[in-house]
């Protein structure tokens, strides 16, 4: 005969070990309220997916068709919007705030840096600054570079890293073979 399950005493274990770790007693149940983190991991796979339908969101104006075309539930993405982007307005107003932090590559001091930048206005900058630097390459004209000089990004823990705008140290980069552009960015959660 099977062993009877005492759900009682499961559900205090579990409200009690949250308590130890500082989480509140919804997030012990799974079900962390509007502000608060989740504890359950999310895989790569759904990380792709909430971005997916973060994109169509921001195309169509539509969370729920987004949200279906992705495969994912209606309810989900929500929850999703509600712990990583500020979303404003509807329909052809909407406007969706996004500072997670993502990690580039940023040429600086001679060398070039995985860094974890501090939000979307600098990822941007940091973006221009290497198609500004493939553009200089392919075609040795430093003008694209100008805008530049002079201009830093931040990471996530505040400390400015100044673009290499230097053509001879972009060129000495450039031949040493290291892959200065495998990916532009990615999200870090």
């Amino acid at each position: 005969m099977p062993r009877q399950r005492d759900y009682k005493a499961e559900y205090q274990r579990r409200i009690a070990n949250a308590a130890k770790r500082g989480l509140s007693r919804s997030q012990a149940r799974g079900h962390a309220k509007a502000g608060e983190t989740t504890v359950g991991k999310r895989t790569v796979k759904d990380v792709d997916k909430f971005e997916d339908a973060l994109k169509l969101y921001r195309q169509t104006g539509n969370r729920a068709a987004a949200a279906k075309a992705v495969g994912i539930a209606p309810e989900r993405f929500s929850r999703f919007l509600a712990d990583a982007v500020a979303v404003f307005g509807r329909g052809k107003s909407l406007k969706i705030s996004d500072d997670r932090p993502r990690e580039m590559v940023v040429m600086t001091n001679g060398e070039c840096h995985r860094i974890k930048l501090r939000d979307f206005d600098h990822a941007s900058l940091n973006g221009d600054h290497l198609n500004a630097v493939k553009a200089f390459l392919t075609s040795n004209n430093p003008n694209s570079l100008r805008p530049f000089a002079g201009k830093s990004v931040l990471d996530v823990k505040g400390k400015a890293h100044p673009l290499e705008t230097d053509p001879n140290t972009l060129h000495r980069i450039a031949a040493s073979g290291e892959p200065a552009f495998p990916e532009i960015y990615r999200i870090v959660q």
